[in-house]
């Protein structure tokens, strides 16, 4: 190996995967072609402005290779499998659906700060998602599908690939749960495609145990004419790193980049993302917003890219943190790139602070104790995403994440 990328991989490694679910020979060779790359490809050095803040020292690269994945748990609507939708783990979807998932896998890039680890689950992943709407076809009702892990000590890379044909519409909520003690190691990538004219709502809600490491990467493709939603619920982990770029390929293409971050004790949240705005007529906007407990600490670090020549583009990236105790703290760093000269608007905003003790003095006054009130105040602040989130499947299921790290709502609350 040219790289100390997992200390239990190699090119061998790979192969016995393939040799374990007797793999097809496009698949195969799949999986060397990425593992030559994740070889080549070194892991960042924490030189790069992307990773600066996050410390590869003790990642677990010795936890085992989750092999004997459990069950997916999915739901799919009522009539929508008639219909031609596809919701399956991956595995399933290569023995079933061999020429969709052989015309999609791994055929773009990942964010380039996270190439290693992009080219790794690519050649590594033993589980994973596929979801597929044919052209056409519009999906009443939420796509679910959630990954419990059985074991806190484990390495597992999955693939999460997301195709929505020209003129289709679907909303997605992808969950991953794992269980607290040990470190282990979490590499999920996702590939998500928006056709022309597309209408797509994906939601990843992050529930991982105290020990594990969320090293992922998330690439977002929109469409002429699509429409895409994402929101990313970090709630889980000891460490996350999250790489996120929208490439907004299509004329007249709008993308929402949504995310909660809530973190307590001394969690490390680090998310990098790209706003890549390529075609012309094309709006993508960002929020991010985070609650920060005990000695947690969030970083975030935008770039919205104007491309050279592109016209009438509109963009906005905003991230606020909400710092809830003296030892939390975070670092927004919003960057534009703007390489054109007629644009609609670019711009972003950042704040850190603490709750306002004139808000939390007077929420008191309305009878809330120190605490209920400021449980109101960081629903309140919440609200600003979860506003948006229009399907009531992925409302619920955020909520009640969140309720765990920043408490119940009480009756004297609801009454407030």
């Amino acid at each position: 190996m040219t790289v100390q990328t997992a200390s239990i991989l190699d090119a061998d490694a790979i192969g016995r995967i393939s040799d374990r679910f007797d793999e097809p020979d496009w698949l195969r060779a799949h999986r060397a072609a990425w593992w030559k790359r994740a070889d080549a490809t070194p892991p960042p050095t924490g030189q790069e402005e992307e990773w600066r803040r996050t410390s590869l020292a003790d990642l677990p690269r010795g936890a085992v290779l989750l092999m004997d994945v459990p069950e997916l748990e999915t739901h799919l609507p009522s009539g929508a499998a008639e219909h031609g939708v596809i919701l399956t783990d991956l595995r399933t979807a290569v023995r079933d659906h061999p020429k969709l998932v052989e015309r999609g896998l791994g055929q773009v890039d990942g964010p380039a700060s996270h190439a290693h680890f992009w080219a790794l689950a690519q050649a590594a992943w033993t589980g994973g998602l596929f979801c597929y709407v044919p052209r056409g076809v519009s999906v009443d009702g939420t796509l679910v599908a959630r990954q419990t892990l059985p074991r806190a000590d484990v390495a597992f890379h999955p693939v999460t690939l997301v195709v929505a044909e020209e003129d289709s519409s679907v909303t997605l909520l992808t969950e991953v749960v794992s269980p607290d003690g040990a470190a282990g190691w979490y590499g999920g990538i996702a590939d998500v495609r928006a056709g022309a004219s597309a209408r797509v709502r994906y939601a990843d809600l992050q529930q991982l145990g105290d020990g594990a490491w969320r090293i992922g990467a998330e690439r977002v493709v929109v469409g002429q004419d699509a429409v895409v939603t994402t929101l990313n619920a970090e709630v889980g982990s000891r460490i996350t790193k999250l790489g996120l770029d929208v490439l907004m390929t299509g004329k007249g293409g709008t993308s929402k980049v949504l995310g909660i971050l809530a973190a307590g004790d001394d969690q490390q949240i680090d998310i990098n993302t790209v706003q890549d705005l390529a075609a012309d007529h094309t709006t993508s906007d960002l929020l991010y917003l985070s609650a920060l407990y005990d000695r947690a600490h969030a970083s975030f670090y935008g770039i919205t890219n104007v491309r050279h020549g592109t016209k009438q583009t509109s963009s906005y990236q905003e991230c606020r943190n909400l710092l809830l105790s003296p030892q939390a703290g975070a670092e927004p760093i919003p960057v534009l790139e703007i390489a054109a000269n007629d644009i609609l608007r670019c711009g972003h905003g950042a704040t850190a602070g603490a709750i306002d003790p004139t808000t939390l003095f007077y929420a008191q006054t309305r009878g809330l104790d120190a605490d209920a009130a400021e449980r109101m105040i960081v629903r309140g602040f919440f609200e600003q995403v979860v506003s948006q989130i229009v399907d009531e499947t992925i409302r619920e299921r955020v909520l009640a994440a969140l309720a765990r790290r920043i408490g119940a709502e009480s009756s004297d609350e609801v009454a407030a």
